[in-house]
């Protein structure tokens, strides 16, 4: 049986994935939500032409978020079926009956959320308040307006829930950690260059599996592709920022498919496949650990974080969306039945579940290299290659793959 929150209203700062799965869990628990945001533009893309951030990079969904929507709300999973969206196995080479954390969900940023967006507005009554949060005024320790840059404000009160699902660049976040000399904020030193293809009708029979024959460190670049529906598929590299003659090369489009056919089996989808929109860059991301702002009673008591709100690391780890999705289960639950210290609590659960990845993601940082090419890789040598291929032609290599995505599905 669901218990009532003693909050009678939610207002959740945002409109992207991270607001719209919030809303989807509290739906159960406060009846009142408003979810304040920018207008949601083109929520149906057909391609990546014209998005931008997030929405247009590549992406592949890890089995830990499968686990969380599932504890959110079984029918999300649903949803996303009916769309054509579906955790399987992550290779090619395993069956459906291959265990759940080897399962992975390939589509691009704008097929899931848009996939999102459509479940959200079949489950969840809000009312949606169009404009750009600029500023919270805090006074007697709670949140009691939100002003708009258009010049809105919206009254709160301390049975109102302020849910800030804003992302890195939340102002209201920007405010509390500026004071806060406990957050941890750690550069990346990548920059992730991003192509875009499109299968030619009729192409995806006998190509290498994605996930398996084609990732491939360069030295200088790490290199990865991942398919999506509708014949989509991205490939990106992701270099480290000393290498900056290279970031400049790779900008080309042209000179990004040269680099990339190095390699043989990233060679066979580029073949079979035309390129759409340019090259996409991600410079620099930030790995952040904001929970510090809920410790000691230094956040306002109506006012919670998910999402990159609250943390963010390197995508090269895929795992974003699954930490979102943590937040949004950890921040249900408790939300559900609120302890004392609601926001203490909260960080306490974040942190239990979640900061031995962080700490992964920070100690990823890329070194500057030199170029191996891919016939000099030191796995391709000619006694690795043949062993590669008969435990491919004898079925050995299954365990091993299972043993890799496994290891990477943490998150």
């Amino acid at each position: 049986m669901i218990k009532t929150a003693s909050f009678d209203e939610v207002v959740i700062l945002g409109n992207g994935y991270s607001a719209q799965l919030s809303a989807i869990a509290l739906e159960p628990i406060i009846k009142h939500k408003r979810l304040i945001g920018p207008v949601v533009a083109n929520p149906s893309p057909s391609g990546p032409e014209e998005l931008t951030g997030q929405h247009a990079h590549s992406h592949v969904f890890l089995p830990r978020l499968e686990a969380e929507l599932r504890r959110i709300d079984p029918g999300i999973l649903d949803g996303l079926g009916h769309k054509g969206l579906c955790f399987r196995p992550g290779s090619r080479r395993l069956s459906e009956s291959a265990p759940l954390e080897s399962r992975r969900l390939f589509a691009t940023r704008w097929q899931f959320d848009d996939a999102i967006y459509g479940i959200y507005q079949d489950k969840v009554r809000a009312e949606d308040v169009h404009g750009s949060v600029e500023t919270a005024i805090i006074d007697q320790g709670a949140i009691r307006s939100i002003a708009l840059a258009n010049g809105t404000v919206i009254q709160t009160n301390d049975t109102t829930l302020i849910l800030d699902a804003m992302g890195a660049g939340s102002p209201v976040m920007g405010a509390l950690i500026s004071g806060c000399d406990s957050v941890q904020d750690h550069s990346s030193n990548i920059v992730y260059i991003t192509q875009f293809f499109r299968l030619r009708e009729g192409s995806e029979e006998d190509l290498p599996d994605p996930l398996v024959d084609c990732p491939h460190d360069f030295g200088v670049a790490h290199l990865m592709l991942y398919p999506a529906l509708d014949d989509w598929f991205s490939v990106t590299a992701a270099v480290a920022t000393e290498h900056k003659d290279l970031v400049q090369k790779l900008r080309d489009q042209e000179q990004f498919i040269l680099f990339c056919k190095d390699h043989p089996h990233v060679a066979s989808w580029l073949q079979k496949a035309e390129p759409v929109g340019r090259c996409r860059l991600f410079i620099n991301p930030r790995n952040r650990w904001n929970t510090s702002v809920f410790e000691g009673g230094y956040a306002p008591k109506n006012y919670l974080a998910v999402g990159d709100a609250l943390t963010s690391m390197i995508p090269t780890l895929g795992a974003n969306c699954s930490f979102a999705a943590t937040h949004i289960r950890i921040m249900r639950d408790l939300v559900q039945t609120p302890p004392m210290q609601l926001q203490q609590k909260f960080s306490e659960e974040v942190h239990k579940e979640q900061f031995r990845f962080f700490q992964s993601a920070v100690k990823t940082v890329r070194p500057a290299r030199a170029y191996v090419s891919y016939k000099d890789a030191p796995q391709n040598r000619l006694s690795k290659r043949v062993k590669r291929r008969l435990r491919r032609i004898l079925g050995l290599d299954r365990a091993r793959i299972l043993r890799s995505l496994a290891a990477s599905s943490s998150l």
